[in-house]
């Protein structure tokens, strides 16, 4: 592939994933401008994104830090030389305990917590490896998935974490992902509001209980305006805005859609053409992509390798290329093992998808 440096997309064999730099570019500055104004961080989320050599870009464009999902994420930014991670999960059992204090050896990494045993058992594996690790309680602000209840029990894990050697409390998580994808955009803000209410009463006891909290962090690409302009915050973590999916764009329609799959017509009939990817290469778990820059087109099946696209359009033809925009890119970026980034219709970089197809 590396053959392939500098050449037209056009001479790209399909299917293939493709990050587009210019509108990643736009992404990101209207983020970073955004979150410079309102004095918060930007810490992207890279289960989003599952490839190091994405993320050593932006972060020479100037965001703040990572944030993952995995354990084996932030092991394959700490890899890649970008050591400041928060894994924004709950990290569970002995053997990842240990690989989690072996990566605070040679990292500022930090993790959410939101039961006592788990803190205990964290605090072991710390001193064991004479590591220190960054903890956050995390709070359940609505979203009924992990997380403490607001207000006391925050208070009192934050007071765990405190007394436990090898563990440095520092703040609080708040995520809203119950209210990423909501439609109704005065919705979508009444509700963040009120989430936002609970974290920041919450930071206010622990604060008063004389614990500092430093780390006050949450929303997504759906709320990311009305954390980041909230008083007590201190980052928000969104991760979806770089790359962007026809999901999500129509609910946030400022950042452009940068990644695709390129695609070859392979079959035509009458009112249909057939594309050389399906759902091994297009996730298909928010819903059906659509065919980029080709309004009158609809994908209307996916298979395992071939896309059924309706058209009107008489003069496709087997062998041309056509570009899909995915209905979720976090997932189609775990179906691939290289992203090929593209300026202005040319290929700039191939970049190994590190984090692709892991579950530990």
């Amino acid at each position: 592939m590396t053959t392939y440096l500098g050449r037209p997309v056009a001479d790209l064999d399909s299917p293939q994933l493709l990050v587009d730099l210019d509108i990643v570019d736009a992404n990101l500055r209207r983020l970073l401008t955004a979150c410079r104004q309102r004095g918060v961080a930007l810490r992207v989320h890279f289960k989003s994104l599952k490839c190091t050599g994405l993320a050593r870009y932006i972060a020479a464009a100037g965001v703040d830090g990572f944030l993952c999902a995995k354990l084996n994420e932030a092991e394959a930014l700490v890899d890649a030389g970008l050591t400041d991670v928060f894994i924004a999960n709950q990290i569970i059992g002995q053997r990842k305990l240990q690989r989690l204090a072996e990566l605070a050896r040679r990292s500022a990494v930090r993790v959410c917590v939101d039961d006592p045993a788990n803190v205990a058992e964290m605090s072991q594996a710390a001193q064991q490896a004479g590591a220190t690790i960054g903890v956050l309680v995390e709070v359940d602000i609505g979203m009924k998935r992990c997380g403490v209840e607001p207000g006391e029990p925050a208070l009192a894990l934050a007071r765990a974490v405190a007394q436990s050697p090898g563990l440095r409390f520092l703040g609080l998580q708040g995520y809203d992902g119950h209210l990423q994808l909501l439609a109704d955009p005065e919705q979508r803000r009444a509700e963040c509001l009120q989430s936002l209410e609970k974290l920041i009463a919450t930071r206010r006891l622990i604060e008063e209980a004389g614990l500092p909290v430093t780390v006050v962090t949450g929303a997504g690409t759906g709320t990311w305006e009305y954390v980041a302009s909230y008083p007590g915050v201190t980052e928000i973590q969104p991760g979806s805005f770089i790359l962007m999916d026809c999901a999500y764009h129509p609910v946030r329609p400022e950042f452009g859609c940068s990644l695709s799959i390129w695609t070859t017509v392979i079959s035509k009939r009458p009112g249909y053409y057939i594309l050389d990817a399906g759902s091994k290469a297009i996730a298909r778990d928010f819903g059906m992509p659509i065919v980029k820059d080709r309004p009158g087109d609809k994908v209307v099946r996916l298979s395992e390798e071939h896309a059924k696209v309706e058209s009107a359009d008489r003069h496709i033809r087997i062998g041309d290329h056509v570009e899909i925009i995915p209905s979720h890119c976090c997932a189609t970026m775990n179906l691939h093992r290289q992203c090929v980034a593209v300026r202005r219709g040319r290929v700039e970089a191939i970049w190994p998808i590190e984090a692709s197809g892991r579950y530990d």
